[in-house]
């Protein structure tokens, strides 16, 4: 006799109960075996595969970037030339205000985004030169601190590495937009690697760098937790258009919660023999506007005056500082009849003109007819990148592009204005 909770149990002989246990019992042995191959299931189902990361930028975003781009070109000039008055006006280095240098490395990171918001607009000219990469990427740590991005960077250079067909400023640019890129990707993360090698799989030889951003720890996400693509357009799509301009590639892609990865490529730069035996892949290296120099130093008592047409007044007032402390008298106008009258009153009395807008030179403007008119041999600087096509009829044409310091100004100051 069978018990059931220590009581005894006679089961019953009707046919009909018996059935109804056999049922029951081949259900739970099939639910079991279901349970069984359920969880070996899962077990062994592999790591779901890196999704590709994929930016959208409409046109009117470009748009909107490079009116951002030129407003703020302006302000941190006009910002960095204050914050150098602060640091030039103390008396002693202990007196110096730290809260100047502090604002200098503020404005390093505002040049970074201008410059990105640039590109990102397709308005950055294609530029030439070639790269030592493991150079370019041991240097990083200190952009990257500036940057205030806190990565952890890992790199185990490759024994030889050959040049790429790409300058400098570019390959330190794309990376940084790509990192910038990358942390968006993946918030928290802080461990970034770098790996670095020869790809000979397209039409032309490649350097092919690949850059990993993981977490310490992997974070709790859900397997298809994709980023939001208008977080991280800005920098990437600057990225993506930067290598394109200059013959490179950029694929990402992404397992959310544990890491974000980037492959760059990049054109080997072909050396080419020359008589004297110089390498065609040896460029020389453009100043640093970091380097110290003092302010223009008069090199006589008398010089021709300087008309300043800036819209911007705060920039106006360095322009207009810099060039007193060369001995210039300075006259300076916020528009361009303002600046036509001065011009037509005394034109000899002028030596160098600073314009912040091409168009202001255009022929069929006041300004222009008077200049091509009155002084055509004037020398003339203009605040933006060199245009297109050059004026005709005009003096010797400079260009200093906003944002600039104060050194690639008294530079470029002391280039123009050199007895000669």
């Amino acid at each position: 006799m069978a018990t059931v909770a220590g009581l005894p149990f006679r089961a019953p002989r009707d046919p009909v109960y018996e059935l109804l246990w056999t049922i029951l019992g081949v259900t739970a042995a099939l639910a079991a075996t279901w349970a069984y191959r359920r969880f070996a299931t899962c077990s062994e189902q592999p790591e779901p595969p890196a999704t590709k990361i994929e930016t959208v930028a409409p046109p009117e975003s470009r748009e909107m970037a490079l009116a951002l781009a030129d407003e703020l070109a302006s302000l941190v000039s006009a910002v960095e030339g204050r914050a150098h008055h602060l640091i030039e006006s103390a008396p002693t280095r202990k007196l110096l205000p730290s809260a100047a240098e502090a604002m200098l490395s503020s404005l390093a990171r505002l040049r970074h985004l201008h410059s990105k918001l640039v590109t990102f607009g397709r308005a950055r000219p294609a530029e030439t030169g070639t790269t030592d990469v493991c150079e370019r990427i041991a240097e990083l740590r200190e952009d990257l601190q500036q940057m205030q991005l806190g990565i952890e960077l890992r790199w185990d250079p490759p024994p030889e590495l050959p040049r790429i067909d790409v300058g400098p400023s570019v390959v330190r640019d794309a990376i940084l937009f790509v990192c910038a890129g990358l942390l968006r990707a993946e918030r928290g993360a802080t461990r970034l690697t770098f790996s670095a090698e020869r790809s000979f799989t397209g039409e032309r030889p490649t350097v092919k760098v690949e850059m990993t951003l993981e977490h310490i720890a992997v974070q709790a996400r859900a397997a298809d937790d994709a980023p939001a693509e208008r977080a991280f357009a800005l920098d990437l799509e600057a990225a993506r258009h930067l290598l394109a301009s200059h013959g490179g590639e950029l694929e990402l892609s992404h397992l959310p919660g544990k890491s974000v990865s980037a492959v760059i490529r990049l054109p080997m730069a072909v050396p080419v023999d020359r008589s004297d035996g110089a390498s065609a892949e040896a460029q020389p290296s453009p100043p640093d506007p970091r380097m110290p120099d003092g302010p223009p130093t008069p090199a006589s008592d008398s010089y021709g005056g300087a008309l300043v047409l800036e819209s911007d007044p705060t920039l106006r007032a360095v322009l207009a500082r810099e060039l007193k402390a060369s001995g210039r008298a300075v006259f300076a106008c916020a528009d361009g009849a303002a600046a036509d009258s001065f011009l037509q009153a005394t034109p000899e009395r002028f030596e160098l003109l600073i314009v912040d807008d091409p168009q202001a030179l255009d022929e069929h403007s006041p300004l222009g007819h008077t200049l091509r008119a009155r002084a055509p041999g004037l020398k003339i600087c203009l605040l933006t990148p060199p245009p297109s096509v050059q004026p005709d009829g005009c003096g010797e044409l400079h260009c200093l592009p906003k944002p600039f310091g104060v050194h690639e100004l008294r530079r470029t100051l002391a280039s123009i204005l050199a007895v000669g």
